[in-house]
């Protein structure tokens, strides 16, 4: 899909081929195969952002967890955008704001009616303004602490915490 508001912009599914490009925006390598193999099933897609035939962004648009994650079992504010990335050096320049927009409307297509997503107010506030001025509304007043957890393919366990607010756009 090609979005009209900033010209040379592409929203597709991920590829192996782009693997080495996703890995220079956010290391490991393994976790971006990962994605790869759980977006060959229903409920997960792994898109990426192209400005021209370059790879300058990726996130997840997640119909249903995978089994994978700590969360599998957990059916609340789905779908959801997880881990949105815009390469650091392509930030402030609209990108992130236009892939927003074309998963919003990937997620009308697939028939749902509004997207979840998920922030640090406190340690990422530039980005928890730019969510609200996009329209997505915070379902909490004050952050909560989320721990997280998966174990990649490779065997390697990866586990944080993060306090977060919960958002939420009709779409």
């Amino acid at each position: 899909m090609v979005t009209g508001s900033i010209p040379q912009i592409t929203v597709r599914d991920a590829a192996e081929a782009d693997v080495q490009a996703l890995t220079a925006i956010k290391q490991p390598e393994v976790i971006h195969k990962d994605r790869l193999q759980e977006a060959l099933g229903s409920g997960f897609r792994y898109l990426v952002l192209l400005r021209g035939p370059e790879v300058i962004g990726f996130a997840c648009l997640v119909f249903r967890r995978p089994s994978s994650w700590s969360d599998a079992n957990d059916r609340q504010h789905l779908p959801q955008v997880v881990d949105l990335q815009v390469a650091e050096g392509q930030r402030g320049r609209g990108y992130g704001s236009a892939f927003l927009h074309a998963i919003e409307q990937e997620t009308v297509q697939a028939g749902y009616k509004q997207l979840y997503l998920a922030v640090e107010p406190l340690a990422n506030a530039r980005v928890y303004a730019l969510y609200e001025r996009l329209g997505y509304r915070p379902l909490q007043p004050e952050p909560y602490l989320k721990h997280w957890e998966f174990i990649d393919s490779s065997g390697d366990k990866h586990q944080g915490e993060q306090w977060i607010v919960d958002m939420v756009k009709p779409l």
